[in-house]
């Protein structure tokens, strides 16, 4: 079985920051989706994903629903929420509204690895 990172990115910059971080390990396969609702349904249809990394802010279903329908359709999928700026209170609340782990935007290609590493090891072997 593989496992796919899914992105859920509206920002067309960002996905392209993306593509490139992945392109460095192509040993990951990843897909990108631009808002909640593609990933809702990405979700559902392929079993394969094994990590999310979700922007707080979408068009349509916002991140935080986008995560409670992602939950409900798998609890063992790790959702990491990315966002621009965090403060010591969003990380509480993103622990609270359930998110797994967060990674800040820019996004930088050590910490997106060491939350790949830590929630979806198998794809890295």
């Amino acid at each position: 079985m593989r496992s796919i990172v899914l992105i859920v990115e509206d920002d067309l910059v960002s996905c392209e920051l993306f593509r490139e971080l992945f392109r460095r390990d192509n040993k990951i396969p990843f897909k990108i989706v631009h808002n909640g609702e593609q990933a809702i349904e990405i979700c559902k249809k392929e079993k394969d994903i094994r990590l999310v990394l979700m922007d707080y802010k979408l068009p349509g279903i916002d991140g935080v629903e986008t995560l409670r329908e992602i939950k409900k359709i798998s609890n063992n999928i790790p959702v990491v929420v990315q966002t621009a700026c965090v403060y010591e209170g969003d990380r509480q609340d993103f622990s609270n509204f359930g998110f797994d782990d967060y990674l800040c935007k820019p996004i930088v290609y050590e910490e997106l690895f060491k939350i790949i590493s830590k929630f979806s090891v198998e794809c890295l072997n």
